[in-house]
Order: structure tokens, then sequence, then C-alpha cells
């Protein structure tokens, strides 16, 4: 699918350009618009792509196309005040968990009849990447959207920092917020926004108990560099489920945090014993995937010597060339339920905050060393 400069899916940056175009009246009520061909012209890019954004704008009543005719404004249809919702969420496209849930929050808006903003942030860089992104807060706060979808940003040293100044921005614009996937703090601490997501001290300790059941003594957790507060829950959850199997930690190096780039073979090397059965909780599938690659290429026999568990189950995960045994966030779940949060607190700003956490389920494959596939 084709991307703008920015980052941004292409067909979002078209419906966004279009219905800003609408709000500002560069296209009255009944104007026929650019056709589909123009449109692709316009915005380097294919019809199929121009006919999705024009779909999203006419299923929100923005629009009308009419076979043979072409499509035209329709705005004044709709009703005087229709909520807007943004989705602030960093990596989008690149965290790919986010994606069907923010396709299913889409669905939600048609259904509830509220507008959903898609953005987000695909840079690589940590300094483009946070600057987009809080140029898009800043962006949101000025135009006083009635509620924000937001998945505190992770992956920089600076991280803290900057989710706290987006969050301030919201508060003094007094902009409802819901936060998804994380909070802006790490455990103990918790924020006063609402909360969806997943247990992650049960899940991490699900995919430990699991490697412990099916033969893994000697462990270790495998995360990156600056991580969200999630994975700082999945260790604690880790680190019981080894103390409860009676387990020794940190002995010989085994049953350990390690923390890391699964692309650097030295770090790689670190994790594996020569002659003895590890097994490797991920923080999630992204980096047992990578892990996984590296393992394979460095001559490492998946799950004979190394067993590898995840988190997420990604929709790539089970074509590995080891399928990956991993824990199914229940995604269309969190969908709703985080639309149901903003709802609510739309209507009652002054509630005490609420943590909803979901069930998902551990779905085994060969990368664990079980015979079976599920």
């Amino acid at each position: 699918m084709g991307r703008n400069p920015s980052g941004q899916l292409k067909y979002l940056h078209i419906q966004e350009t279009l219905y800003q175009g609408i709000l500002r009246g560069d296209y009255r009520n009944g104007q026929r618009l650019p056709t589909e061909t123009e449109l692709a012209k316009q915005h380097s890019c294919s019809r199929p792509t121009v006919s999705r954004a024009l779909t999203q704008l006419q299923r929100e009543g923005f629009i009308e196309r009419r076979a043979g005719s072409g499509t035209y404004v329709r705005y004044v249809d709709r009703p005087e005040k229709t909520l807007s919702f943004a989705l602030l969420i960093p990596g989008l496209g690149e965290t790919e968990i986010f994606e069907p849930i923010c396709g299913h929050m889409a669905h939600k808006a048609e259904e509830d009849g509220f507008r959903l903003i898609w953005s987000g942030s695909m840079s690589e860089g940590a300094e483009e990447r946070k600057r987009q992104i809080e140029h898009l807060a800043r962006r949101y706060a000025k135009e006083k959207v009635d509620g924000i979808f937001f998945a505190p940003l992770e992956r920089t040293s600076e991280k803290d920092t900057v989710n706290k100044r987006i969050m301030g921005l919201f508060a003094e614009a007094h902009i409802p917020v819901v936060l998804m996937d994380r909070d802006i703090v790490s455990f103990p601490l918790r924020s006063n926004y609402d909360l969806v997501g997943v247990d992650n001290v049960r899940i991490g300790y699900i995919v430990t108990e699991h490697l412990i059941n099916h033969g893994c003594t000697s462990l270790k957790f495998v995360s990156r560099p600056y991580a969200a507060p999630t994975v700082k829950l999945r260790i604690i959850g880790y680190v019981q489920a080894i103390r409860e199997a009676n387990l020794k930690i940190g002995v010989n190096g085994s049953n350990t945090v390690s923390i890391g780039e699964v692309e650097d073979q030295d770090f790689v090397r670190s994790l594996v014993h020569k002659k003895k059965l590890i097994g490797i909780v991920c923080e999630n599938d992204t980096t047992a995937a990578r892990l996984m690659h590296h393992l394979s290429e460095m001559g490492y026999d998946i799950p004979g010597q190394v067993r590898v568990v995840g988190i997420d189950d990604l929709k790539y995960s089970e074509y590995l060339r080891v399928p990956l045994t991993t824990y199914r966030q229940p995604l269309k779940e969190i969908a709703a339920t985080a639309v149901g949060l903003m709802l609510s607190r739309v209507a009652d700003f002054g509630a005490p905050a609420r943590t909803v956490y979901l069930d998902g389920e551990l779905i085994v494959r060969r990368s664990c060393g079980c015979p079976r596939e599920g």
C-alpha cells in the first residue's frame, strides 16, 4: 500500500485532505469532486487507493458517489454535531497490533455515528517520530477534538518526557484521553487516565510457565532497549513463574532478563548455552521473529536447542520458518472497549480513571518444542 512522505497510510491522507477541504469550503455542498483518475495523479497513487478513501468518506456521509456521474459533496446532510475522536498511535503501520485494532474502531465509528481521525508516525528515526507525534498532538489540541485514543510513545530514552508533555496539551485543552495498551508511567505508578489493554503480568506468567512445563529450566526474557511499561509488567510475570517453579534466578546466567538488539550477533550468542536447552520469552512477536531469524542464520536449532515464545500473535507468526508459539491479544474486544470507555468519559469527564484488562489466549505452535500446532 502506498504511503505519503510523512509515512501516514496514503488512503487515510487522501481521506483527511478531502475532509478538510470540505470543511474549509474548498468543495461546496453538491459540488462534484475531481475524478478518481485526477485524484490518483494529484496524490501520486493508484485508483484503488483513491477509491478506498472515497468509500470511507461516503460511509461517514460526507460525499455521495453516483454511478456514471461522479462523486459529489453532501456534507450538509450530516447532523450538526458529530463527535470526532482522533487516534494518536506512534508507529501506526509498524506496530502491527494497532492496525487491526484501529480497523475495528473504524467499524464502531460507522455503527455508533462518530468520526474517527487516523494518524500516526511511520518514521524509523526517534527524533523525527517524536516531532511528528508532538505536531499531531498540538494540532488535535488546537482543533479541540472530542477525544484522543493514545498509545504512548516508546523505544526512545525521552519517551516519558514526551508522553507527559503530550498529555499536558490534552489536559489544558480539556480533551478526554483513553490510553491504548500501555500507561504513560511505569508500574507500580498509575496515571489518572482510562486504560484498555491486557493483563501483561498474567501474560508473562502464562508464556513462561508454558516453557517450564515443556522442559525448559534455563530461561531468558529478551527485550529491546527503552521498552514500554507493558514489557516491564511481562517481566514481573516471567519472574513470578520462575520463582513458583523453584528455579534459581541468575545462576550461571540462567533465568535472567537480557536487554539488547537481536540483530547483534554477540548479544544473540550471549543468550544461548552451547550444551543446554534454553527457553526464551520475547517481549513481543516482532522481537521473537527477528531473534529466530538470526538464531537460524547462526546455526542454532529451533526448537531442539532453543525454544522461543512471543506475545501478540501477529498475522505472520504462524508462517515463520518455525511457527511461533505466542499469546494472542483480543484485538476486536480491545477496540470495542476503548470506544465504550471514550463515550463514557465524554459523558462524565470527571469520573475516576478506569482500567480494563481483557483476556486473550495462548496459541501453541512448534517454536516452543510442542509436537502439535494450533
